[in-house]
């Protein structure tokens, strides 16, 4: 009797145990405001892979007082200052869920998240425009 029992509670702890990696893996859905702000991320990244200090300002814009110290710099370096901070947040929203990769340029030692495949460089812009490793 014993035996049984102790085989029952094996297997029962397998199974929570299997039951809970399963669930902590799945990414939560995004909420509506994390989607417009990645979306809003991803127009900054563009803007700042291709030096364009306007276009990133006016995307900055649309994310209220997360984009304010975009909207407000004076030069691309000000700015990349800026996204580095969104890119701490873009890479906790983006963990677990698919079509979003974290990449990290080994030269400048910094990450971002982009929707592509393709490598385009936000710190390095059009000088090292494709620096960098796809992590996830």
């Amino acid at each position: 009797m014993k035996k049984s029992t102790y085989n029952f509670r094996r297997i029962l702890l397998a199974t929570i145990a299997t039951t809970v990696i399963a669930w902590s893996s799945q990414a939560a859905d995004l909420s509506d405001k994390e989607k417009q702000f990645l979306a809003g991320y991803e127009k900054i990244h563009t803007a700042l892979a291709a030096d364009d200090l306007p276009t990133a300002k006016t995307a900055a814009k649309e994310l209220g007082d997360d984009g304010g110290e975009i909207a407000n710099a004076a030069s691309l370096k000000d700015a990349r200052a800026g996204f580095e901070k969104l890119s701490s947040r873009a890479k906790t929203l983006v963990a677990g869920q698919s079509g979003y990769y974290v990449v990290h340029c080994p030269m400048l030692k910094k990450d971002w998240v982009q929707t592509s495949t393709t490598v385009a460089n936000p710190y390095a812009g059009k000088e090292m425009a494709t620096c960098g490793e796809i992590k996830k």
